[in-house]
């Protein structure tokens, strides 16, 4: 080894799952080391170009089974920089399955109800009043209200929004509250030190203990190697995503990867006679939960939200090639965009090389048609001209006939241009039994003290509604909790 290092504590990663751990344990006078295998890239360095800030702050995986592409964030803040600001507190079915499905009372609503309200409070989550509600999702709004359907403004963590519509591109004023601005400061405040650029390689476990974690020091650009380091330390929280952690307990000789899920998207583009300009604004302002199956909603669990038509994103959902594609790039002013997220039934794996095994079920397919026709319909009814949707041969919606056509037609996955997901869950969920999970609800692995899991990867299923409100909040509590034990061990 190159080098070594000691703490009390290590963090892996510095998103919604382990910047709040690291915050707390550090407050709580540990000395921590926060671990990030991505670069620390401050706000002023957000350029708002998308090629260039996806390359620099995302990782892209595939499902190869469904061509699904799953994104997440690889940067200091972790997917809270990329992700679109929308707060949702947990839905109350999701809380009450949990604790019913896989005996986790400590997930009980009543339970999780402070940490939930904490993290709320910490990240500045607030209605989204109108000064920042954009023209897209005003014309959702609309298209939902004609239609008699629910749909609200989202709560969105943010102070002084520019409505440059950036949001998943990093803020480049600082507004959306992040925890590159909330709690990774507060973490390094009370004196945790995080290394960005510093990969987690392999838990060291010896006699059923965490001894220490082996680290790869890697470039800023290239992500290669450059050197190796060894961390020595007791206590271990693993919040490295659902593309990180379960893999980083299989190479450590944990059993994980089984179990995940996610929430699938697409987007659906509707053009109006007039310019919507929807690359402004909050890039999600507006949901409709008419379809949803949480938060006292019966239908099929989807969620509608509106969404930014920025000119990459827009390209790769339109159809055609070459003169006809342009012809439709040309009409950029005039489109207004939704995401269609549903609640997958699939669940899949993630392998120890990180490889994704997942095919989406059938009745995932059906629920995804289903969304699409809705949200055509949405927009037809707030004054469309016509709906283009992100099916190989599909012609524009224009009439709901059309969209009733549509959603009656087969779909399978292959036939979709632009499937993804942003939403992860599972792969070393909390359950009560060691048959039945990876970790306890404390986060507590089974069979190894000293290791813990704080993020996404440790919850039991997907959520029904955008998850950094409840990641943070499980991480808060899984914080107190490894505070406490290591107080009074």
């Amino acid at each position: 080894m190159a080098a070594r290092l000691a703490a009390d504590a290590v963090v892996i990663g510095t998103g919604a799952g382990g910047a709040p751990v690291a915050a707390t344990l550090a407050e709580a006078g540990m000395d921590t080391l926060v671990l990030e295998a991505g670069p620390r890239i401050g706000t002023d360095d957000f350029t708002g170009e998308e090629g260039e800030m996806m390359a620099r702050l995302y990782r892209l995986d595939v499902a190869p089974g469904s061509g699904m592409a799953l994104y997440a964030g690889e940067c200091v803040g972790g997917s809270t920089v990329i992700n679109d600001a929308l707060c949702f507190r947990p839905p109350p079915e999701i809380l009450d399955e949990w604790v019913d499905a896989y005996g986790l009372g400590a997930l009980a609503p009543s339970a999780l109800a402070p940490f939930v309200e904490q993290a709320w409070h910490d990240v500045h989550a607030e209605p989204t009043d109108r000064a920042h509600t954009s023209r897209n999702a005003a014309r959702l709004a609309a298209g939902a209200e004609r239609l008699g359907w629910s749909g609200n403004a989202t709560p969105r963590n943010v102070i002084g929004c520019a409505n440059l519509g950036l949001c998943n591109l990093g803020c480049p004023t600082g507004a959306k509250q992040s925890t590159l601005l909330t709690y990774v400061p507060r973490a390094e405040r009370a004196g945790a030190r995080v290394l960005a650029g510093t990969r987690a390689e392999r838990i060291l476990i010896e006699g059923g203990r965490v001894r220490a974690v082996e680290v790869v020091i890697v470039d800023p650009t290239t992500r290669a190697v450059r050197e190796r380091a060894r961390v020595e330390t007791p206590l271990v929280c693993v919040a490295a995503g659902v593309l990180g952690t379960p893999a980083l307990l299989q190479q450590s000789g944990l059993r994980a990867g089984d179990g995940v899920q996610f929430h699938s998207s697409l987007h659906v583009t509707a053009r109006f006679a007039e310019p919507i300009h929807g690359y402004y604004g909050p890039t999600m302002a507006y949901a409709v939960d008419e379809l949803s199956d949480v938060n006292g909603h019966a239908g099929p669990g989807v969620m509608i939200e509106s969404v930014s038509a920025h000119p990459v994103a827009t390209a790769g959902a339109l159809p055609g090639f070459g003169a006809a594609h342009e012809a439709l790039m040309r009409r950029l002013a005039h489109y207004a965009r939704a995401l269609v997220v549903i609640r997958d039934r699939t669940r899949g794996r993630i392998g120890s090389d990180g490889a994704v095994d997942h095919t989406l079920e059938a009745s995932d397919l059906e629920r995804l048609r289903a969304g699409m026709a809705a949200a055509a319909r949405a927009y037809l009814a707030a004054g469309a001209i016509e709906v283009h949707v992100p099916v190989s041969g599909s012609v524009p919606l224009r009439t709901d006939a059309d969209c009733a056509r549509f959603a009656a037609d087969p779909l399978a996955a292959s036939a979709l241009t632009s499937l993804y997901a942003v939403h992860l869950f599972g792969g070393a969920r909390m359950a009560a039994r060691p048959d039945a999970g990876v970790c306890d609800e404390r986060g507590a692995c089974f069979g190894v003290r000293g290791l813990y899991v704080a993020d996404a990867a440790g919850l039991p299923s997907s959520t029904g509604v955008n998850p950094q409100i409840t990641i943070m909040a499980n991480a808060l509590r899984i914080g107190a909790a490894v505070v406490h034990e290591a107080r009074t061990a």
